[in-house]
């Protein structure tokens, strides 16, 4: 049975004037699971609420051709019915919680369905304890942890029981065995023949369980193909990152039309290889950023989030900070920055303590990208927000509008100077966020998430600029990160957070060997980590690993 419909569809945005879909035709059948993937911008929001009926019932848009749901035009009927047979889970959680409890968060939708009380507390409970909530069903949301506001979001959305299930990165914010946990609830919930639409940057954990995967580029349906096929005929050039093991796969095999999308797949077709690892060596010298007994307790709370934190980053360094959701990056972050004072213990970077430093000084010494760029844009336009951290860095004149332009031009968005920031896409002010934070050239550079919302190709453009700017200006560089893939890639150091407190130092692949012991720290290695220990040669990396000659002359012959 087909459950959607699409014939010949366009849809034209109204303010700004432009056209996002086009010529969108396509259908997904009753219990199918599918794959919505392409660049920031390619049109997969806009498809997904043409779909749910937000556009144009909510956000006004001009939209022709053919659209049914359950044999229904969505464009005619009201938003909140349509809700009843297709739910729809949001990249920013926050948009969709309207409750100061987590409980009542979840049981608010049911309430605005008359549910009856008895069925509502079980469905509540099912729900929570689903994404792991439930030992939380009584704490204030806006207490909750980024991923946690996710977690809890998905959740809201079970309660009501839809026919489809549609989710925009539902695990942006998620730390790695979260996302892990919520990909396998999707497919369980397939399984018992919900209809499933992803859309998502991080496809690895999605495809094995895919039915199809949908690529739009340009606003256009550009593929549609079964997983293996779709990763054969190459989902990179639609910005989205490929399996690990698809990449190592074509090194040794790259004329196979079905390479292998897990670890397992890749295994049973390449036996016997030799694999070399280029040896790194972690970062020696001064400690550029230092943390000393930290603790911290937020007013209110009983219990400290930080409980000890002991913490020393070698000046000019790229170390990332990872963990479960919950376990303190962030605030720990906000000590560094100096936008909070510690309970007690001591926080110095390069020196001096953060909290104490004027705004020009703070600005110049260290600069915070948020998890949540919307905590940070605050200017009517992109170029304002840019030069707002110029201006207080004393760039005056001609020289601030030329580095505001330049930044703009180095990240991909001087076509958005003049837009409002608060318009803008999710990955577009994550660009705009980080825009503002590089301009001013600070010493240490803290990111929270900083390609949270981006496709793999931005991604990979925004973490290159970062490097580039860290190797010319020595800048030490902090990353808090739930994407293993971004640890092993770019991370000199590692540091593990868990409960409050730092509870490993090493390089990406002892952090990743001592978290398959640990599968509380939410680190779950990426695919080129099992695979080259499967060889005996454990690499973070592709970028280190080689096929050795003999090797791939064996394979040829």
């Amino acid at each position: 049975m087909k459950v959607i419909e699409l014939n010949d569809v366009f849809v034209r945005y109204i303010e700004p004037y432009r056209l996002a879909l086009r010529e969108v035709t396509l259908e997904i059948e009753e219990g199918e699971f599918v794959l919505l993937v392409g660049r920031t911008g390619s049109g997969k929001s806009t498809l997904i609420n043409a779909i749910n009926g937000v556009i144009p019932n909510i956000i006004k848009a001009d939209v022709r051709g053919r659209i049914s749901v359950f044999g229904k035009d969505p464009r005619t009927a009201p938003v909140y019915k349509t809700a009843v047979d297709v739910g729809t889970v949001y990249q920013v959680p926050e948009s969709q919680i309207f409750a100061l409890v987590v409980e009542d968060d979840v049981a608010f939708g049911l309430e605005n369905r008359a549910v009856p009380p008895e069925e509502m507390r079980a469905r509540v409970q099912e729900s929570l304890e689903l994404v792991g909530l439930w030992r939380k069903r009584g704490h204030p949301t806006f207490l909750l942890s980024g991923g946690e506001k996710q977690r809890l979001a998905i959740a809201a959305m079970l309660a009501l029981r839809p026919r489809v299930l549609i989710l925009d990165e539902p695990t942006s914010m998620l730390d790695a065995v979260g996302t892990k946990e919520v990909f396998e609830l999707l497919g369980e919930l397939n399984e018992r023949g919900m209809t499933v639409i992803v859309a998502e940057h991080k496809v690895e954990k999605v495809l094995p369980m895919a039915d199809r995967v949908i690529a739009l580029d340009n606003g256009t349906v550009a593929l549609d193909e079964e997983p293996h096929r779709a990763v054969a005929k190459g989902l990179q050039k639609f910005g989205v990152e490929e399996p690990q093991v698809a990449q190592l796969h074509r090194l040794v095999r790259p004329e196979d039309p079905a390479p292998p999308i897990t670890v397992e797949e890749f295994l049973r077709a390449n036996r016997g290889l030799t694999l070399e690892v280029e040896e790194a060596e972690p970062p020696a010298g001064e400690g550029s950023v230092k943390a000393r007994g930290v603790v911290f307790r937020y007013p209110g709370n009983e219990e400290p989030t930080l409980k000890g934190v002991d913490m020393e980053i070698p000046r000019g360094s790229v170390v990332s900070v990872v963990g479960p959701n919950g376990s303190g990056k962030s605030t720990l972050m906000y000590l560094l920055a100096g936008i909070n004072r510690p309970t007690s213990g001591v926080v110095e970077i390069e020196g001096k303590n953060p909290f104490e430093l004027s705004g020009p000084e703070r600005v110049r010494l260290v600069g915070y990208a948020f998890q949540d760029p919307d905590q940070m844009l605050m200017n009517t336009t992109v170029e304002a927000e840019i030069a707002m951290t110029l201006r207080l860095a004393g760039v005056r004149g001609r020289a601030l509008r030329s580095l505001a332009r330049q930044t703009a031009r180095d990240l991909g968005i001087e076509g958005l100077l003049g837009r409002s920031p608060h318009r803008l896409s999710v990955g577009q002010r994550r660009l705009v966020s980080l825009a503002a934070v590089l301009a001013a050239s600070p010493r240490v550079l803290i990111l929270d998430e900083p390609t949270r919302g981006l496709d793999r190709e931005t991604a990979e453009a925004t973490m290159k600029y970062i490097i580039e700017m860290h190797r010319e200006r020595e800048m030490t560089v902090v990353l808090v990160s739930h994407d293993m893939r971004q640890v092993g890639d770019y991370s000199q150091l590692v540091y593990v957070m868990y409960d409050g407190r730092v509870a490993f130092r090493g390089t990406p692949e002892q952090a990743f060997a001592e978290a398959e012991k640990h599968v509380e720290w939410g680190v779950d290695p990426p695919q080129v980590y099992y695979v080259s220990r499967h060889y005996g040669r454990p690499a973070a990396t592709l970028k280190r690993l080689r096929i050795s000659p003999a090797v791939q002359a064996d394979e040829r012959a």
